[in-house]
Order: structure tokens, then C-alpha cells, then sequence
């Protein structure tokens, strides 16, 4: 029975959600984050840069007939854009980077310390093989949702505007056949996106229970040899490990069938930008602003087009980096609060105890 969130992101049970949890560890990294969304916008503002330099290059020696050679600056500055883009880019990656390592420590030394209020005692009813599953994948898992989901979630929005008003300043007929196609791709990732948050669930437990599975057959090797019952485990292992890969493979599936999708709309999309734009510049479309197409505006807007829908993609990439995170709902998360017990917020332990030597 799926709980009941209320808007300060607990539960009707008194328990912090995992929703609730990852959001305030991304919260601590508001700072780095922030960076890594500035960091990307500089970077399609370069982008709109880059191609509005390229265009002109191209109607300069096609259309007034200029010399490569008489150009040299225009190429100079198309090259200092583009270097200046991987810049940015470096450092929308570096920014998200720092950010994923203090969450993911932090959340480790939560977790860590959430295990050592619980103690022996509390703990007996937990294997050790599936805690420590927790501790390392579940908590890598963070990595992607960290690094490149949270600032993508706002470059999906902030590039695919600005390119929008620079196309809708060219052509404002190109440009509504682009804001047309851009709500279906969020809305069908969102419709897989909800499977794929469910696979990466039982995926996890998967893991656990294989982990749970292979500890117990190796700490029990004596006794299976004993009663000759070595080759039975064997194959309950094998038969455990094929159930993985099978799940494994059903993520894989809809995660490329959410990529498909993607493609199928922004390539529709950008088609029928390039049909428009051709038969535009060829004077068969004298409806709205074709009839003023020139070869700049005309190859500015077929540069963007694929431009436009690239924040999207990638944002479609990182989303199951989300599914993964969100993945794993059980009561191990260490900010959950438990109204019978007057256990203390989930906080950092205030002792000079590390769990970790590594620092940002």
C-alpha cells in the first residue's frame, strides 16, 4: 500500500520519505549546484553564439562572395567559442561532480550513523550482506541524481527558452513548430519514467536478496558439504543471479525504449523546421514570415533546431539517474523519523568520529 505524503514531505506514519530526504541532502549543495546551472547556461549562450557565427560565415562566402582569407577573424572567434563552451561544460561537470561527492559522503555518514543508534540490537533483524548493499550501491546510486539530473532539470528549461526567443525573433512560425513538439517529449518521459522508477525498485531488492543469498551459502559451506547439498546451492545462486540479469535487462529495455521515443519527436520536429525552411527559402511558402527567409535566418534556425531538443535529451538520459535514486523506498534511509521512539533528527554526529577520510 503505497503511503501518504504530506506537504513537509513526511508520511501519514510520522517518516521522513525518501523524496523529502534527498532533497535536503541537495539542498546543502545549493552552492555547487547553482554553479553547475550557470555554469550550463553560459554554455548554450555560447552555443546560440557559435551558430549564429557559423551562419554568418557560411552567407558571407556564399552569398557576398568573401574570401576565406578576408574572414580570418569570424574563424578566430568561432574557435574561441568553441573552446569557450568546453570550458563551460568542464565546469557544469566539475561543479555537479563536487556536489555528488559531499551529498553521497554525507549520506553515507548519516546512514552510517543512523546504523550505529540502532545498534546490535535494533539491527538483529537485518542481514549483513544487504546493510552493506545499502551503504555502498545504494548510496552511489546518488551519484547521477546529484551530478547531472538536478542541474539538468533546470538547463531543460533555461537553454530550450533562450533558443526559443532567438528563433521566435527569425521566424516566429519556426519556432511555434518547436514549441509544439516540446511538451510531448517531458510528457512520454514521464509516462516511462514511472515504470522505470518501479524496475529500479524491485532491481534493488533484487540485489539484496542476491546479496542475502550468496552470504548465507558461503557462511553455510560446511554444512552443504556435510549433507552433500554443494551442488543444490550452486544452482539456487545461478538461478538467483539469472533473476538479476533478467531485471537488468528489463530496465535496459525501457530505458532505451524512453530514448526512442525522444528521438522519434525532436527528429520528427527538426524535419519539419528543415521542410519549412527549404521550401521557405525556395519561394514555395509565402505564409507568414517565410516569404523574408534569407540564407542566415534560414540556416540559424536549422543550427538551433537540433539545439533545442538537446537539453531535453540529456535530461531523458539522466532521468533514470532519478529512478535510480529514488529507487530503493524501504525504511533504511537514515532520516526517517519514527514517532514511538524519541530518537534525534537525522543529522551529521557531533563527535570527532569520521566515517570518511576523503574532503572536498
Amino acid at each position: 500500500m503505497t503511503a501518504i505524503t504530506t506537504e513537509s514531505g513526511h508520511d501519514m506514519k510520522g517518516e521522513l520519505t525518501p523524496r523529502a530526504w534527498l532533497a535536503g541532502l541537495a539542498r546543502t549543495e545549493r552552492r555547487q549546484l547553482t554553479l553547475a546551472v550557470i555554469a550550463g547556461t553560459v554554455a548554450g549562450l555560447l552555443t546560440i553564439a557559435q551558430m549564429a557565427t557559423l551562419a554568418w560565415l557560411v552567407t558571407s562566402m556564399l552569398i557576398e562572395g568573401a574570401a576565406p582569407s578576408s574572414l580570418a577573424a569570424g574563424f578566430a572567434v568561432l574557435v574561441a567559442m568553441i573552446v569557450l563552451r568546453a570550458l563551460a561544460q568542464w565546469g557544469q561537470e566539475s561543479a555537479g561532480l563536487t556536489a555528488s561527492l559531499r551529498v553521497r559522503a554525507r549520506a553515507r555518514r548519516e546512514l552510517l550513523d543512523h546504523l550505529e543508534r540502532l545498534g546490535p540490537v535494533g539491527l538483529a533483524g537485518h542481514h549483513s550482506a544487504s546493510l552493506a548493499n545499502r551503504v555502498v550501491d545504494q548510496v552511489e546510486a546518488l551519484d547521477g541524481y546529484v551530478a547531472r539530473f538536478l542541474p539538468q532539470l533546470r538547463l531543460a528549461v533555461a537553454i530550450p527558452l533562450l533558443i526559443l526567443g532567438v528563433v521566435v525573433w527569425l521566424d516566429w512560425l519556426a519556432a511555434l513548430f518547436l514549441l509544439l513538439a516540446a511538451p510531448l517529449i517531458p510528457l512520454f518521459m514521464a509516462l516511462v519514467g514511472m515504470g522505470a522508477e518501479q524496475l529500479n525498485r524491485e532491481q534493488f531488492d533484487t540485489v539484496s536478496r542476491l546479496s542475502r543469498h550468496f552470504i548465507d551459502r558461503v557462511r553455510g559451506i560446511t554444512t552443504l558439504q556435510l549433507f552433500g547439498a554443494g551442488e543444490r546451492a550452486t544452482h539456487e545462486v545461478h538461478a538467483a543471479a539469472d533473476d538479476y540479469r533478467r531485471r537488468s535487462m528489463r530496465t535496459l529495455r525501457l530505458a532505451f525504449l524512453s530514448s526512442a521515443v525522444l528521438e522519434f519527436f525532436a527528429a520528427v520536429a527538426i524535419a519539419v523546421v528543415a521542410i519549412y525552411v527549404g521550401f521557405g527559402l525556395l519561394g514555395y511558402i509565402s505564409f507568414g514570415p517565410a516569404d523574408q527567409l534569407t540564407l542566415f535566418s534560414g540556416l540559424l534556425v536549422l543550427l538551433l533546431a537540433p539545439e533545442f531538443f538537446q537539453p531535453l535529451r540529456n535530461l531523458s538520459q539522466h532521468y533514470h539517474d532519478r529512478a535510480a535514486a529514488l529507487g530503493p523506498r524501504r525504511a533504511w534511509w537514515p532520516c526517517s523519523v519514527k514517532p514511538r521512539r524519541a530518537a534525534p533528527r537525522c543529522c551529521l554526529s557531533a563527535g570527532p568520529r569520521r566515517w570518511s577520510s576523503w574532503k572536498p
